[in-house]
């Protein structure tokens, strides 16, 4: 089956051709869900009974996937053709089409569900998850003409060694290796993940870090699974970002008028390549040697590029409770450390990747400019950790300093009886907006998370309350998973969140923090 569409932003419609392998009669459902469910979802029927005669109808599913027609058809078929063994569907709809039962699409992910069958008559049908298909899309892209790439591009690749994925469900892997040797300055222009097609359910995301060390000095070889937490010192150089791939992301052309500079006399080439492996099902004996191409130019560009991280720190110190619809979790870029870190004119955000572990529903990136919010940065009210895309916006956002970028990442833990706290496991979370910008600055990290002396005195509170076993002696997540989890404390966790002092990652590209930034701040943004 395949899906082709086009989208005319004035009059906010979107038109959608399917063609799909056809016997002689039958119908097909297709639409969408908030999640890829079936339930409680907006669908359109086509179908032809066995007089031939057609039929397409606007339907919904119910909370049981029964299917019923919409008293408000939105859908409308515009032509259909038939060859070869193939059928043609052309229809239309607005993105809003303000009713109840229908989707409304927006520039976020959309899930798409869709399913066959050659029944003459579907009036009592029930859609099963077993036979639905799901594809994850991006159907409002912004509609920027694609760059022109220089002339003398060329590419290169940075690749694992056909390793053997541990046997463990999450594994970052770290190989050390070097660039080609450029005697001078180059800008990348466009990188793309390279994957092993056996191996596409294994690779959750890829990093190459720069090592920001002088040009002679030796970073020690290195092939193997990383630590929790933190690299060695030999590796701890090994930290700016050039390039990145996640779950669903396509490749990644920079605008025009930037690139990621590489090379030149007084640059390393040493890289670290960071490969997330999620294997939950302990997969034995699998090698893999996935990576990511990058695309170069001797043809320097008016601007380098950059990539900065926004949202909460990698720690344990954040958590979300059991069993909960949505639980919200925010992390700060505040005025203070965009105050110090960019310049004057400000940066030009292109591009946001939103990034999370398995129990991420909605993330957003919310601008604010002396207590004035301006319009957000990104936003995926449906977001999906197997779809995460690098998503170019619609139009440049300049950030300036005093800005503040609030990130907020909204998290569904109903299936799991136990705390979810902040970490690098599969099964922790996180909470991060990587944004792509120019002019490139030496800002590299701009993150919160709760201040110490805050948790500390949230856990003396809960001791004396009514759970004696959480304790100063414990560590953070015993803690965590030490409490019993009421609605009364997971309402005093919230907002604890939401009213403690914060402490900030303003951070240089080697790790080192900005000198004036304290530790606890407490802010209001």
């Amino acid at each position: 089956m395949t899906l082709r569409w086009d989208v005319n932003y004035l009059e906010e419609k979107i038109y959608f051709r399917l063609v799909y392998r056809f016997v002689e009669k039958g119908w097909l459902v297709f639409g969408f869900s908030d999640y890829g469910d079936v339930r409680e979802a907006d669908v359109v029927l086509y179908g032809i009974d066995s007089r031939k005669n057609q039929y397409f109808k606007d339907c919904w599913t119910d909370k049981l996937g029964k299917l019923h027609t919409d008293s408000q058809q939105d859908y409308i078929l515009t032509e259909t053709a038939s060859g070869q063994g193939f059928l043609g569907i052309e229809f239309h709809r607005k993105f809003d089409t303000c009713d109840t039962h229908d989707y409304m699409i927006d520039n976020g992910t959309t899930h798409i569900i869709f399913m066959v069958g050659n029944e003459d008559s579907p009036v009592k049908l029930s859609l099963d998850v077993k036979d639905v298909g799901l594809q994850r899309v991006q159907l409002l892209k912004p509609d920027i003409p694609p760059p022109r790439l220089p002339s003398d591009v060329w590419s290169f690749e940075i690749r694992a060694p056909a390793i053997e994925v541990p046997a463990t469900d999450t594994t970052y892997w770290w190989y050390t290796t070097k660039l080609p040797i450029l005697s001078r300055k180059h800008h990348i222009v466009k990188y793309e993940g390279i994957i092993q097609e056996k191996n596409n359910n294994l690779v959750h995301h890829m990093e190459v870090f720069h090592c920001e060390v002088e040009h002679d000095d030796v970073i020690p070889k290195f092939s193997g699974p990383g630590a929790a937490e933190g690299k060695p010192p030999k590796l701890e150089s090994c930290r700016k970002v050039i390039g990145a791939w996640a779950m669903g992301a396509e490749a990644m052309v920079l605008p025009e008028e930037a690139g990621t500079p590489i090379g030149g006399p007084d640059y390393s080439p040493y890289v670290l390549l960071e490969i997330h492996y999620n294997n939950p099902q302990l997969k034995q004996g699998v090698r893999d040697s996935s990576g990511i191409r990058f695309y170069v130019s001797s043809i320097l560009r008016p601007y380098d590029s950059g990539i900065m991280e926004l949202g909460l720190e990698y720690t344990n110190k954040m958590a979300i409770p059991p069993r909960q619809h949505l639980f919200s979790l925010t992390g700060y870029c505040i005025p203070a450390c965009t105050r110090i870190g960019l310049p004057r004119h400000g940066i030009n955000v292109y591009a946001s990747q939103l990034h999370t572990h398995m129990t991420g529903k909605r993330v957003f990136t919310k601008h604010v400019r002396r207590g004035v919010e301006l319009p957000e940065l990104n936003r995926d009210n449906h977001y999906s950790p197997h779809f995460q895309e690098i998503r170019k916006l619609p139009q440049l956002v300049t950030v300036l300093p005093g800005d503040s970028l609030v990130t907020t990442c909204e998290d569904s833990t109903e299936s799991r009886p136990n705390v979810t706290v902040g970490g690098f496991s599969i099964r922790e979370e996180m909470c991060v907006n990587y944004i792509h910008y120019y002019p490139k600055v030496d800002l590299e990290v701009c993150k919160s998370s709760i201040a110490d002396s805050s948790l500390r005195q949230f856990f003396d509170f809960i001791a004396r309350w009514n759970n004696p076993t959480v304790s100063r002696e414990r560590g953070v997540k015993e803690n965590y998973q030490s409490i019993h989890w009421t609605p009364t404390i997971v309402e005093t966790l919230t907002s604890l969140y939401l009213t403690a002092p914060i402490s900030m990652q303003c951070n240089h590209s080697d790790g080192r923090r900005f000198k004036v930034i304290c530790d606890d701040m407490t802010i209001n943004v």
